[in-house]
C-alpha cells in the first residue's frame, strides 16, 4: 500500500524534472526575444495597413504623418503591454499562433494613439530619441503660405492617432472571445480616466497621494499589466492565475510607475529618448512631488513651487535635482521601488506557475528592477 502511493510521485516528480529540463519551451520567450520576433510581425502589419492608406489619398501632407507615426511606433518602444499578453497566454499553456501575435499588435497600437495625443496634451517634443509626431508634422507644413501652423499640426496629429485607435479596434474586434474584448474596453475606459485624472492635476496647486496613487493605478498598473495578462490568460481560455496577474500587476505597475517618475528627474534625456524634468515643467504631480510638498521644509516646497508648470532652464533643473536629491525624495522613491519588486518577487515564488514560467517573470522584473529608459 505504501509503495502503491510512494511510486506514482516519483514518476511524477521525473517527468516534471524530464520535461522541464529537456524541453522546457517550444518558443524562446524572453523579452529580448519576443521583441526581436514581434517587430518583424509589427512592422509587416503596419506596412499593409499603410499601403491601402495610400491608395485611400494621395496627398503628401496627409500621407506623412501617418507614415512618419508609423515609423515611430516600428523604432522604438519596449513592447511591454504585447509581451504582459504573451507571457501570460504561455503561462497558462495557450499557445503562440499568428492570431497571439495579433492580438498583441492591438495592444501595442492602443498604445501609440496613446502616446501620440499624451505628446500633444503634454507639449511633448521628443519620443524614442526623434521628435514628436506633432513636433514633426509643424516643421513639415512650415512653408505652407497661411494658417495657424502649431495648431493645424497638432489637428493632423490627433486624426493620426485616431486612425492607430481605429487599427487596434479593427483587431480587437475580430477577436470570437466577448470576455477578451469586455476587457480591452474596460482598460480603454481606465486609462483615458486615468489620463484625464493626470490632466486635472495641472490646474491644481495640490493633490493627495491616494488621487496620485489612483492615476498610476488607472495610466499604468492596469493599463500596462494587469488588464494585458488577463487578455493573455482569456486568450489561452485558462484563468488558473488570474489572481496572480491582478497581484502582479497592481505591485509591479506602481514600481514602473515610480521608475518612470524617478527617471525623469535622475536619468539621462539621451538614454530616455526625451526631455527629463518634463513632470515639473507640465506641473504634473507625482510620487516625488508630493514627497515634496507633504515632506520637505518650507524652502524646499517654496522652489518647487515657483517652477512648477514653468519652462526650465539649466539653473533651474541644477537647483531641482539638488532638491530632490537632499529632501530624501528620490531616495525615497528608489526604496519604495525596491520593495515593489520584493514584493513581485515573492508573488512569482509562491504562484503555481510552472519553474520555467516562474523563471520568465523574474527574468521580467529584473530587467524591470536595472531598467534606466
Amino acid at each position: 500500500m505504501m509503495y502503491s502511493n510512494v511510486f506514482p510521485k516519483i514518476k511524477s516528480i521525473i517527468s516534471h524534472f524530464y520535461t522541464e529540463t529537456f524541453f522546457p519551451l517550444k518558443t524562446e520567450v524572453d523579452l529580448k526575444s519576443f521583441q526581436s520576433r514581434f517587430n518583424l510581425v509589427l512592422k509587416e502589419h503596419l506596412e499593409k495597413k499603410l499601403q491601402i492608406y495610400r491608395k485611400i489619398t494621395n496627398n503628401s501632407e496627409v500621407f506623412d504623418v501617418m507614415k512618419y507615426a508609423v515609423e515611430l511606433v516600428c523604432e522604438g518602444g519596449k513592447r511591454v503591454r504585447p509581451y504582459m499578453f504573451y507571457l501570460a497566454n504561455l503561462s497558462e499553456g495557450g499557445t503562440d499562433t499568428e492570431e497571439t501575435l495579433k492580438l498583441a499588435i492591438s495592444l501595442e497600437l492602443f498604445h501609440a494613439f496613446a502616446l501620440i495625443h499624451d505628446d500633444i496634451i503634454d507639449r511633448g517634443t521628443e519620443r524614442h530619441g526623434k521628435l514628436t509626431t506633432h513636433v514633426y508634422t509643424e516643421k513639415a507644413i512650415s512653408a505652407f503660405p497661411r494658417g495657424d501652423k502649431k495648431h493645424i499640426a497638432e489637428g493632423m496629429t490627433i486624426l493620426a492617432g485616431d486612425l492607430m485607435f481605429s487599427w487596434s479596434q479593427e483587431i480587437i474586434g475580430k477577436s470570437h472571445t466577448q470576455e477578451l474584448k469586455d476587457i480591452f474596453y474596460t482598460m480603454v475606459d481606465e486609462v483615458v480616466a486615468g489620463q484625464t485624472l493626470d490632466v486635472t492635476f495641472m490646474l491644481q496647486y495640490e493633490v493627495t497621494s491616494e488621487s496620485i496613487a489612483r492615476k498610476n493605478e488607472l495610466k499604468t498598473a492596469l493599463y500596462s499589466f494587469v488588464n494585458p495578462m488577463l487578455m493573455g490568460s482569456v486568450h489561452a481560455q485558462s484563468h488558473v492565475h488570474d489572481q496572480f496577474y491582478r497581484e502582479f500587476g497592481l505591485i509591479i505597475g506602481q514600481a514602473f510607475q515610480i521608475q518612470d517618475d524617478l527617471l525623469d528627474i535622475t536619468g539621462s534625456s539621451k538614454k530616455l529618448g526625451k526631455n527629463t524634468f518634463s513632470d515639473i515643467k507640465d506641473g504634473q504631480h507625482t510620487f516625488l512631488s508630493q514627497y515634496v510638498f507633504e515632506s520637505a521644509d518650507i524652502q524646499g516646497k517654496d522652489l518647487l513651487r515657483s517652477l512648477f508648470g514653468k519652462e526650465l532652464d539649466d539653473h533651474a533643473r541644477s537647483a531641482l535635482t539638488r532638491l530632490f536629491t537632499s529632501s530624501g525624495a528620490a531616495a525615497y522613491a528608489s526604496k519604495k521601488v525596491s520593495t515593489l519588486i520584493t514584493e513581485a518577487r515573492t508573488l512569482i515564488d509562491e504562484s503555481t506557475f510552472k519553474t520555467v514560467y516562474k523563471k520568465r517573470w523574474h527574468d521580467f522584473v529584473n530587467l524591470l528592477e536595472h531598467r534606466n529608459s
